[in-house]
């Protein structure tokens, strides 16, 4: 089992939210389905633009640990090493994505 720690953030990049996860595309999937609720319409968490695998979940968590305590700035210089153009690393497939289909007669 793959255990990840990610950086996710807004189409605006205020917000950089660090998190951990096992499974990333289900994990992006709730985050986008979830925070319009946790935080109303002022954000949208969408992109996720770093990601780093570890093989157990003890090294997993002490980078995440490690990774909170950065600073704004220190987060971004990590996130543009691996990740120049913050292009997001894991696009929800088609099939994930809900999409409602209006037809008129």
């Amino acid at each position: 089992m793959k255990h990840s720690i990610y950086i996710i953030t807004d189409s605006n990049r205020t917000y950089l939210e660090v998190g951990y996860c096992t499974d990333i595309t289900n994990r992006l999937h709730e985050i986008r389905n979830s925070s319009t609720i946790l935080f109303g319409k002022a954000t949208k968490l969408s992109s996720i633009v770093y990601i780093v695998n570890f093989d157990t979940q003890l090294e997993a968590k002490q980078r995440q640990e490690q990774l909170q305590q950065f600073t704004r700035m220190q987060r971004e210089r990590i996130i543009r090493m691996k990740n120049p153009n913050w292009l997001n690393l894991v696009p929800l497939t088609s099939a994930m994505e809900t999409k409602k289909a209006v037809v008129y007669a």
